[in-house]
């Protein structure tokens, strides 16, 4: 099983999904009535694609995963969202996926990795003209919580220093996102902030490091018996009530033509 593969269930389960306001702000900015379809890109298992599902006649969610995807199957028939047309793909196939008018593209980080003058461009051809597309990422606000700390230092000690790096995607490159929007059709862009109080549990954040790409257990192995031992012990020792908290700040900047 690859790392993204074995990752994905617990991306499902533990990663924080987003606050409603962020799905409100889209549903109000793109007048979504349940009569439009949407387009997923880079889906994962729904995060987007999931809250937003009542809100149009189809999702089109799209990822390179399968693991993902199937996540993302299991939570929608858990949920009864019938109305999500999974499909395995990724930004360089746009053009042959045989997708109808769509009235909002979300994407989140991997637009970093995509060619993104390519991406606005084939997407020119498949956005309504008066739809547009939304770009959605998160960030912790003022401070890295302290507790990140003490993760790190159990992630190096089981992995090497720089593992994040060494077993993670490759940084993206420096956000010229801003520069790509200009020189595109989706040129009328801004960006809406919000505030999102997370708390988590020990549980919560051991099963999330699992879903990341380098603390995966494809990664760890046969460490991960004593990687998750030691994590748990270093986190109970840290904060001895058991309540992780962290304020995040997302961001969603969306698109339309000027």
């Amino acid at each position: 099983m690859g790392t993204f593969a074995s990752a994905a269930p617990y991306y499902a389960l533990f990663r924080p999904g987003y606050p409603d306001a962020l799905y409100q702000h889209l549903r109000t900015q793109f007048g979504l009535n349940g009569s439009q379809h949407m387009l997923d890109l880079g889906c994962g298992p729904g995060t987007i694609a999931l809250p937003l599902a009542a809100h149009v006649a189809v999702v089109h969610a799209v990822d390179p995963e399968p693991a993902m995807l199937a996540e993302g199957i299991r939570l929608a028939h858990e949920q009864g969202a019938a109305n999500i047309a999974w499909r395995a793909g990724d930004s360089t196939m746009l053009n042959r996926m045989g997708l109808p008018t769509i009235a909002l593209c979300t994407m989140g980080k991997a637009i970093h990795w995509m060619d993104q003058r390519k991406v606005l461009a084939d997407l020119d051809h498949i956005i309504a003209p008066a739809g547009g597309l939304a770009f959605v990422s998160g960030a912790a606000l003022y401070e890295r919580p302290t507790w990140l700390e003490v993760i790190e230092r159990v992630g190096t000690n089981h992995l090497g220093p720089g593992y994040r790096q060494t077993y993670g995607p490759a940084t993206h490159p420096a956000d010229a996102l801003d520069q790509y929007l200009s020189a595109s059709t989706f040129s009328k862009f801004s960006t809406t902030t919000f505030e999102q109080p997370l708390e988590f549990t020990v549980d919560d954040l051991v099963g999330m490091q699992f879903s990341f790409s380098y603390t995966s257990p494809a990664v760890l192995g046969a460490r991960r018996g004593a990687y998750e031992k030691d994590l748990r012990a270093a986190l109970a020792e840290f904060e001895p009530s058991g309540v992780f908290r962290e304020v995040r700040h997302i961001e969603c900047t969306t698109a339309i033509r000027a």
